[in-house]
């Protein structure tokens, strides 16, 4: 067995037995449930790597009562739906990190971030001309998906630190995050996220 095999098979054995992480949503706009959906899930693909595994749950639906490896809280804010889309901008930052996200506290990130969906829609102007509701949907759902998934790297990780390369860059171009190409964490930023964890 190869070692990025080993590796794998190592990961994925440590998923099956670990506790998932939670992660609680809020929106101030109402966002449509496929979009979420398609969200979730590319969230968790770009994850799994890492051995990490997800719960969902609203902020409104917080109980207390469940145990979790690791919470996290995602504000969004603004418009998550994929009307109205922004002017067109060439460059941005891979979603908007709140201070609370990349300030430390005694030396750990906070568990919290808010997401700027005005600015995410920004991408849909990279969608092909001519795409109907349900395509600008899945669109938005993907780059959310990614903004989602570069914002919980910093939480997981416990870093405020960037790659130099993956989803984990500093900046990365609106195009891509509605690109059909493959997005991933480089080896390094899951290699982090697996550190921290165990340490849980």
């Amino acid at each position: 067995m190869c070692v990025n095999a080993a590796l794998t098979a190592a990961v994925a054995s440590a998923a099956g037995n670990a506790r998932p992480v939670g992660v609680y949503l809020s929106f101030e706009s109402v966002p449509t449930a496929a979009s979420i959906e398609i969200m979730k899930r590319a969230v968790e693909s770009l994850l799994e790597p890492a051995g990490v595994t997800l719960a969902w749950r609203l902020t409104s639906e917080n109980s207390g009562d469940e145990s979790f490896a690791q919470l996290a809280v995602i504000r969004f804010k603004g418009t998550c739906r994929s009307s109205a889309p922004q002017p067109p901008n060439l460059f941005g930052s891979l979603g908007e990190v709140s201070e609370l996200a990349t300030a430390a506290s005694k030396g750990h990130v906070l568990p919290y971030t808010d997401v700027a969906c005005d600015e995410v829609r920004k991408a849909l102007t990279f969608v092909r001309q001519g795409a109907g509701l349900v395509e600008r949907e899945q669109a938005l759902g993907v780059a959310l998906g990614r903004v989602v998934a570069h914002e919980l790297y910093h939480i997981l990780a416990n870093t405020g630190a960037h790659t130099s390369e993956g989803i984990a860059k500093a900046v990365q171009l609106l195009p891509d995050l509605v690109s059909a190409e493959e997005f991933k964490f480089d080896r390094r930023a899951s290699q982090a996220i697996q550190n921290q964890l165990k340490e849980k």
